[in-house]
């Protein structure tokens, strides 16, 4: 399970941006729709852009092994061994039930009854067995892959920057559990791209192990989120070597433009002459 190696660092939009909070059905209307769910959220803090869904997507994607095992290991250790296929099932779609649907239709508030009627999968699982739980998300630095050190400092032009797992976190109230952020979205998209685009599989694969009984809870859940939910298998996110390549080439970017920007203080362009010697050259021309 990946955790952060570094804390405090940039990643891709994860911070939540202060803000007047809106309700859905009000920025619905202004067409910021794309790959936000309704059924998520009852308002947001943060302008949501379309571009977002993109970077929350590859952001889950640094994540969904450890997301997908906080998950799984909250579910399967709340109903206990179960090793009926229908019933594992059940437990990983979690629909809404009529209690909890009924108790936000009596608030009279469209967006509460939008949310619990939305209240099933990884809808529910990103707040419940993880955000509940404890557990968030950070910017971090990536390690890198199977390094025998992977708290190493690198330089920066080999350092790339990401998004890990964080545990022991304060559990957040509702009001923030319910506010769209990118943040949010990128725990959301660990859960579904993993258990809820596989839910099927995930179910079958751990009702076989449980029944065989030669493995500990903890082993299956790793297995599972590896295997059948594919959680190392990249559709969004860059591979470590072509984000390796981003950032040398960023790195460089930014040393070029600087010491552009400092010849230009002095006085110097780019081919190392002086701008003054080519106007007094202008000017001799000139007479």
């Amino acid at each position: 399970m990946q955790r952060a190696s570094r804390k405090g660092m940039p990643s891709m939009a994860l911070a939540m941006g202060a803000g007047l909070l809106v309700g859905v059905r009000a920025w619905m209307e202004e067409g910021f729709t794309d790959g936000i769910d309704g059924s998520r959220y009852a308002m947001w803090q943060e302008t949501p852009k379309p571009e977002e869904l993109l970077e929350s997507k590859r952001a889950g994607e640094d994540v969904k092994c450890g997301v997908c095992e906080v998950i799984l290991g909250n579910l399967l250790e709340g109903v206990g061994m179960l090793s009926n296929e229908d019933q594992i099932l059940s437990v990983l779609e979690s629909e809404p039930s009529d209690e909890e649907i009924e108790a936000a239709v009596a608030k009279r508030d469209k967006n509460l009854v939008n949310l619990a009627k939305g209240r099933k999968g990884c809808n529910r699982h990103f707040k419940d067995s993880y955000l509940r739980k404890g557990w968030d998300v950070e910017g971090c630095i990536i390690p890198e892959p199977n390094a025998e050190n992977p708290d190493e400092k690198r330089p920066p032009w080999q350092t790339v920057y990401g998004t890990c797992v964080k545990s022991g976190v304060k559990v957040q109230n509702e009001t923030k559990m319910d506010t769209y952020s990118t943040r949010m979205e990128a725990i959301y998209w660990g859960c579904q791209l993993t258990i809820g685009d596989n839910v099927d599989k995930v179910a079958s694969f751990i009702t076989k192990k449980i029944k065989a009984g030669t493995e500990e809870l903890p082993d299956i859940i790793k297995q599972a989120c590896e295997k059948p939910a594919k959680c190392k298998k990249l559709k969004y996110q860059l591979s470590y070597e072509k984000r390796i390549q981003e950032a040398d080439d960023k790195w460089k970017k930014q040393q070029s433009d600087a010491l552009s920007k400092t010849l230009k203080n002095i006085g110097v362009d780019e081919n190392g002459e002086k701008k003054r010697r080519r106007r007094r050259a202008a000017k001799s021309e000139d007479l």
